[in-house]
């Protein structure tokens, strides 16, 4: 009884990750799900935290890099797109706040608190918001050990981009 009931509950934590990644961030979640090795290595006991961008960034792309993104042939580099947008521990905002940098499952990237006011950089407060390579965080959701935080950004280091300009398209050859 107890058991089951644990495990039940550990397997609601992504389902409600899932469920919440495909009504929310579709876009993301189609690319994000494509790395099957990434998803299943998740820990629902352990918990996990996923950095989401939400639909405004995929609709920000052109329809190139949209396509891209959902090519299979281009599966291996949105592998580690994805993978830096999972961290394989739960860590709230609060936890990024205080912290320089975060291990993602592709890699430690910067994290920053967000400032307002200020000229060029220089001056101005935090606002207690927080910035994950550039991308900031606008809400956060728990899913009893996992967290699915919000971006306004891909997280992924810059340098990513510039493979998937070299990929091929959808019907070319």
């Amino acid at each position: 009884g107890v058991q089951t009931c644990a495990l039940r509950s550990r397997l609601a934590n992504t389902a409600d990750v899932e469920a919440c990644l495909n009504d929310e961030f579709p876009a993301f979640a189609a690319l994000v799900f494509q790395n099957k090795g990434l998803w299943r290595g998740l820990k629902d006991d352990a918990g996990y935290t996923v950095l989401a961008p939400n639909e405004s960034v995929f609709a920000a792309l052109d329809e190139k890099q949209r396509a891209q993104l959902t090519d299979p042939r281009n599966g291996e580099i949105n592998e580690k797109i994805g993978a830096f947008h999972v961290i394989n521990d739960p860590v709230s905002k609060e936890d990024l706040y205080e912290s320089s940098s975060v291990m993602t499952a592709g890699g430690r990237i910067d994290v920053a608190p967000t400032v307002v006011g200020g000229l060029f950089g220089f001056g101005g407060t935090e606002d207690g918001g927080v910035t994950i390579n550039g991308a900031k965080i606008i809400s956060s959701r728990q899913f009893g050990q996992c967290v699915v935080h919000e971006c306004d950004g891909f997280c992924h280091p810059k340098l990513l981009e510039r493979y998937l300009d070299q990929l091929r398209l959808p019907g070319s050859s």
